[in-house]
């Protein structure tokens, strides 16, 4: 154990201290005339959770004890057990069974790693019941901060405990400026206790016994409460009811604290076995005597920057037992007024959030602050729990309503000003933009379903009805529920039934498409059983199938799939009369490949021209760390590997073969020797190179020119 363990962990006992002891009389003091039980309920409880939870070191530097959120809910449970008739033993065996049952509750969320969930509940749902717990807070110190139900008159005094309370507060708004070193509780707690009794000096009267702590008891002399000839009488479905709703939000606020902690460290918190150790105190507590907590994030910090790490909590902790223990006379001077400033700090600085206001005043953050505004007013008015699930509700609901209202459509597209990668003559380019509108897509983001599908189909429907082949690039969408699968499943219906395609790219898993055949994907669609939903691997396999079939129902498709073209019919040699075709054929050499074979490699010193005679090759670029990347798919009559040999060198990408077939090559010696025999037909090769490099700089500007806009 490292001193700065010793060290934060004493830091944050002296902080822990009066706050537990606050709580705790808070917490029992509608239904106790013993203040100092009262109290040590809290000290018992901030010893229990941080010896257990600092043994089981889930979060570096946590300090747990009693909370303001945990307090409002427990003192709403013990409303709400007195509500059906339990009274004193009764009631304090019912709340401390209520306490152990939800350490067993935190068991289970952190045993099967739950936590996650609870925090994906909104955060102007937590900033709406913490405000709404501030306020109960607040509203639940009038009677000590007057003096109790038996007050004096204010000529007797009864404005003592009244000026102590604000005294209290004061000092722990204003004296942590000055003083730095000490924190501003136990500041609060010195100063309030010192000005109380210097007033109560002064009036000159015997103040009532109520309005101080008194001894606590000793270990000896603590009768727990349990009334176990009872248990059978106990309303176990309102305990377990309420035992879970406090381990949701003790896990809830613990969690917050453990990803303060984590920025303050540097460490990363284990979820799991922090909430499996909050639970295993809970347990403990409830066996003590003391109430429910969770991470608090004041002492948590002030351990850490005193130097506190893994073993500050445990620390903490014992750091409590010996106070349990050994300060027992001290609380007989402690008044229960300056215990109330305590409290209305924590709530007022602590808890309630002013953020809600400005959220109220910004029209992009009026949603938010209206359900927090909501939550906060179902705490105060009705029930802690019922408010946040409300909250939640609330904000399912707006979630949803963004949802529908944002655009699932990003951008609409034809193949006029989107292409797929294959290399097509020119032929079959004018033939594709002259039936531009032929071929749509749909670039689709977010998520579909029921609230978004309606926009999808209204957004779609003139090309439903006009285009022959639709497009729906999925790549950015995150989840498609059934019905949002039975509008697509529909629609490829609709476009079958009048000959044309709904093809899907890049879908999502949850759409469950399972069967596959090589990059195409297919399933039956259920509304007709003849029909097959298509979908492929990306945009671009998806774009090619939809241009080649365009262009054999137009019977513009130069050549159809299996077939070869001769080297004389190629793009190469379209401008040559007949004897020059035979001429600079002479020079080529034919090759025969299979597929998977490579024509070059990138890095490949090289120097030959490619004409594609049959088969089919694809280039690819090699990325590090990545698959590689298809940057062109050459078919019959057209030529690869172009600027390798106009100036020899390395190549920059692969050339594979994906189709076995014929290839013809060119070498630069070979076109030295044709240059210098026929120097004419050297110039008329040359220039249609130059026109080919010229057209795929012209579409490789479309295409970014699209990708920008």
């Amino acid at each position: 154990m490292r001193m700065g363990d010793v060290w934060g962990g004493l830091s944050a006992s002296a902080l822990v201290l009066p706050q537990a002891m606050a709580f705790g009389i808070t917490l029992w003091s509608p239904y106790t005339h013993d203040p100092a039980a009262a109290a040590m309920s809290g000290l018992v409880a901030a010893a229990c959770l941080c010896v257990v939870s600092g043994l089981f070191r889930g979060t570096s530097g946590l300090v747990t004890a009693p909370t303001g959120p945990t307090l409002v809910l427990l003192a709403g449970a013990i409303a709400a057990l007195a509500a059906t008739g339990l009274t004193g033993d009764a009631l304090i065996t019912a709340t401390l069974l209520t306490v152990g049952l939800s350490g067993i509750f935190q068991i289970l969320i952190g045993g099967f790693k739950l936590g996650h969930l609870i925090k994906f509940i909104p955060y102007p749902v937590v900033s709406g019941f913490m405000t709404g717990s501030a306020i109960l807070m607040i509203l639940s110190q009038t009677n000590s901060v007057m003096g109790g139900e038996k007050s004096l008159a204010l000529v007797d005094g009864g404005w003592i405990p009244f000026v102590a309370a604000g005294v209290t507060l004061a000092s722990m708004i204003w004296l942590p400026r000055f003083i730095k070193k000490i924190p501003g509780t136990v500041l609060g707690l010195i100063i309030g206790t010192v000005v109380f009794h210097l007033l109560s000096l002064l009036q000159n009267k015997d103040m009532p016994t109520h309005w101080v702590v008194g001894s606590l008891p000793r270990i000896t002399d603590l009768n727990m409460g349990f009334d176990f000839s009872a248990v059978g009488q106990l309303p176990w479905l309102l305990m377990a009811s309420s035992a879970l709703a406090l381990a949701v939000l003790a896990s809830l606020d613990t969690l917050l604290t453990s990803v303060v902690a984590d920025v303050s460290t540097g460490s990363r918190h284990d979820a799991r076995r922090e909430l499996i150790g909050q639970g295993a105190g809970h347990a403990l507590s409830a066996f003590a005597g003391g109430m429910a907590g969770a991470g608090t994030t004041g002492s948590t910090l002030v351990a850490i920057q005193s130097g506190g790490r893994i073993w500050a909590g445990l620390v903490t902790g014992i750091s409590m037992v010996l106070l349990i223990l050994f300060m027992g006379p001290v609380a007989a001077i402690l008044p229960i007024s300056v215990f109330a400033g305590i409290i209305l700090h924590v709530a007022i600085f602590g808890m309630l959030d002013q953020d809600i206001l400005r959220w109220l005043k910004s029209p992009q953050a009026r949603v938010d602050g209206s359900i927090a505004l909501i939550v906060t007013a179902v705490t105060v008015s009705y029930d802690l729990m019922v408010a946040v699930g409300l909250g939640v509700v609330l904000a399912v609901i707006e979630f949803i309503r963004a949802q529908v209202q944002s655009a699932v459509v990003q951008r609409r597209w034809t193949v006029m000003e989107r292409k797929s990668i294959r290399r097509r003559p020119k032929a079959e380019i004018v033939s594709l933009e002259a039936h531009g509108q032929s071929i749509v897509g749909y670039d689709l983001k977010g998520t579909l379903f029921f609230g978004t599908t309606d926009r999808l189909f209204d957004t779609m429907d003139a090309d439903l009805k006009q285009a022959r082949y639709i497009i729906l690039d999925m790549r950015n969408v995150g989840q498609v529920d059934l019905t949002a699968l039975r509008l697509i499943e529909h629609m490829s219906g609709m476009m079958f039934h009048r000959g044309g395609r709904l093809l899907l790219a890049q879908v999502p898993k949850s759409m469950g498409l399972v069967k596959r055949e090589g990059h195409r994907h297919e399933r039956l669609v259920a509304y007709h059983d003849n029909v097959r939903l298509l979908t492929f691997a990306d945009v671009d396999r998806a774009l090619e199938y939809a241009e080649t079939a365009l262009l054999q129902n137009l019977n513009t498709l130069t050549v159809s799939e299996g077939n070869s073209l001769p080297l004389e019919a190629s793009e190469l040699m379209q401008d040559l009369d007949k004897k020059d075709k035979a001429l600079l054929s002479s020079y080529f050499e034919t090759r025969k490949c299979k597929a998977g074979d490579y024509l070059f490699k990138a890095g490949d010193k090289g120097a030959e021209l490619f004409v594609i005679i049959s088969g089919e090759v694809e280039v690819l670029l090699p990325v590090p760390g990545k698959k590689k990347m298809r940057l062109a798919i050459f078919g019959p009559g057209m030529m690869v590997g172009e600027l390798a040999f106009l100036r020899p060198g390395s190549r920059s990408a692969d050339g594979r073969m994906t189709v076995s077939g014929d290839v013809a090559v060119l070498h630069h010696d070979a076109f030295k020797e044709l240059s210098k025999k026929h120097s004419d037909l050297g110039v008329r090769l040359l220039l249609c190179l130059g026109r080919e490099i010229s057209d795929n700089l012209r579409n490789a500007d479309k295409a970014l020119r699209q990708l920008a806009s």
